[in-house]
């Protein structure tokens, strides 16, 4: 009796080790599992809910490459419900230390941004206020994962662009699980990266919606897509939002009414290892080093160019994020001091926003600056760089120069900075030598009439301009060499 009691003991363990947090052993060849897909099973122990306490990994998550896909969490896809819900499939957008980006395959829902009603005449396109939010965090969160599976999802802070009643470019955060994708991380993690931004529907969501799709000609691989909703509110109107449209082979951001329908994909942060999340946010650790980031700056030499970062060169069209160039422009024992060579970031940016009253600012250094805040912000430097890449990036003394009684303002220390004129011209001693294609591009040095601040012209002349007004970031900084 004994050994019976053992047998069926060993069994039920055997069972529960292979199903892990899921309950459900998925075999490699069933359709709940897409080809070349690996599963990512969760551990049901430790803490639930927020990140706190405890250590919750994902086996082989971390090290599913950027583009490669898993299962996790399970939805209702092949629209026959008697044999329950499917395994939902994800895409890595992008590997981070003990946390990885994420966005669904294909399209599970096709939904309202807003859903109409009687009362609201004149919506606005608020993702915080939107329906496509509630689901998102409510029905889809509650019900697509277990608890082990929740307790790995991060919540994040996320940005979201919006207008206000003036047509001011604004923005605000929200607190979420899992959310719909912005224009800039559509722009940066999805367009240009194969095919997944023509994005198919489950089974269950094209029977229900047989006259949402696209067909779609010159993309090899490709023969429809549906569009799907992003949570900024629309260019045009602050009655739409964006959402991705892709027909032929044109592929953009688009407007649409929210009262109207589009697909839904679901993004989201996934904790794979909880201690080194922490300890790199901590700074106590540094991410796993890249090999080839490590080839291209060895043996690096003055006058010397190396492709370090991305960025939207192409302002809001959607073949994703272009590669970012630099030269290197000095050297000492342990640094490259590396300048951009064409303009960096989101288009252009103002060096100082205007008074609450609208006027310009009477008085602006670079240690003020919106500029620096802004290429020094979190938000700007997770977009722009790998986590390696970031790693690379040295804390610089920062002195800035000004004319006659303008002494340039406080001393910095900044990992991105950009060009003094006295560097200008140490560095670029000829007119020629400091153009940037067509761009006129910020300097960081205040000149004799206030608030005024210096920038290069197209043609290589020095000029001033009140901060207030937008020309191009030409970027320099120090990058470690070992």
């Amino acid at each position: 009796m004994k050994k019976i009691l053992s047998l069926i003991l060993a069994v039920i363990m055997l069972a529960a080790a292979l199903t892990g947090c899921s309950g459900t052993v998925i075999p490699a060849d069933t359709d709940a599992r897409p080809s070349g897909t690996k599963s990512a099973d969760s551990d049901e122990h430790g803490s639930s809910g927020e990140h706190g306490g405890g250590s919750h990994t994902a086996d082989g998550i971390e090290n599913v490459p950027v583009g490669e896909k898993f299962t996790f969490g399970s939805w209702e896809q092949d629209g026959n419900k008697s044999n329950g819900a499917e395994r939902i499939s994800w895409i890595v957008l992008k590997q981070d230390v003990g946390k990885v980006f994420v966005l669904s395959e294909k399209i599970l829902e096709y939904d309202y941004f807003m859903k109409p009603t009687e009362s609201e005449q004149f919506p606005r396109g608020l993702y915080k206020d939107s329906d496509l939010r509630k689901f998102l965090i409510g029905e889809f969160y509650e019900n697509a994962f277990t608890d082990g599976e929740k307790s790995m999802i991060l919540s994040s802070k996320i940005t979201t662009k919006y207008r206000d009643e003036s047509f001011n470019d604004l923005t605000y955060d929200t607190e979420d699980k899992v959310f719909a994708l912005s224009k800039d991380e559509a722009a940066r993690y999805v367009c240009g990266v194969g095919t997944y931004l023509f994005a198919l529907p489950t089974d269950a969501v094209n029977e229900a919606n047989p006259y949402a799709m696209n067909s779609i000609s010159g993309v090899p691989g490709v023969e429809k897509s549906m569009s799907w909703w992003l949570r900024d509110m629309g260019g045009e109107t602050s009655k739409t939002a964006a959402f991705i449209y892709a027909s032929e082979i044109q592929k953009y951001t688009n407007d649409q009414n929210v009262y109207k329908q589009a697909g839904v994909r679901p993004a989201m942060w996934i904790v794979c290892n909880e201690a080194d999340m922490n300890a790199y946010a901590e700074g106590k650790i540094k991410p796993k080093e890249d090999a080839e980031l490590n080839g291209r700056i060895a043996g690096l030499k003055v006058g010397d160019k190396i492709q370090f970062g991305k960025y939207d060169k192409d302002l809001y069209s959607m073949n994703g994020f272009e590669d970012l160039y630099w030269t290197v422009i000095d050297e000492d024992d342990g640094s490259f001091l590396i300048i951009s060579d064409t303009n960096a970031g989101k288009g252009y940016s103002v060096f100082a926003e205007t008074t609450a009253e609208g006027s310009n600012p009477e008085e602006t250094s670079w240690a003020e600056s919106y500029l620096r805040s802004y290429i020094n912000s979190e938000e700007f430097l997770e977009m722009t760089f790998t986590p390696q890449e970031k790693a690379k990036l040295l804390l610089t003394r920062i002195v800035s120069t000004g004319e006659d009684d303008r002494n340039g303002g406080n001393e910095t220390e900044d990992l991105l900075f950009v060009p003094d004129v006295s560097e200008l011209e140490k560095y670029f001693p000829s007119q020629e030598d400091r153009k940037a294609g067509y761009d006129k591009y910020w300097l960081r040095s205040q000149r004799s009439w206030a608030p005024y601040i210096a920038y290069v012209s197209s043609d290589g002349s020095v000029y001033n301009d009140a901060p207030t007004k937008s020309h191009a970031i030409r970027l320099m900084a120090r990058i470690e060499k070992q």
